[in-house]
């Protein structure tokens, strides 16, 4: 048997990792599924409609929905993968140098 050599902390904050991850592939997973559903029906049913307007405006809603919700996802993903760590480890380096400057500020009065 594998021994668990992470201490509640670490455990707390794996699993806190992993839910959002998690949450990330669920979220990437749905808008592949919706997307794909979305231009199909527009391939299929729209494409060669004779209502050259309706035609346009489904175009513009899957095109608008696939634009925005990538923009969503791309954000998703930085936030779970790429700045979470960096932004947290920012914030606490600048309460550190807070605290430390409150530190000296009340020593030297």
């Amino acid at each position: 048997m594998e021994q668990n050599t992470f201490t509640p902390q670490e455990e707390k904050e794996i699993r806190k990792t992993s839910k959002k991850r998690v949450g990330f592939k669920i979220h990437s997973a749905i808008y592949m599924l919706v997307c794909i559903l979305f231009w199909l029906l527009w391939i299929f049913i729209f494409k060669n409609s004779s209502d050259h307007d309706l035609r346009w405006a489904v175009l513009k809603f899957c095109l608008f929905v696939t634009l925005t919700w990538g923009i969503g996802i791309i954000s998703h993903y930085l936030i779970v993968y790429k700045w979470n760590k960096t932004l947290i480890e920012k914030e606490i380096e600048r309460l550190k140098k807070e605290i430390e400057q409150k530190r000296q500020y009340l020593e030297e009065n």
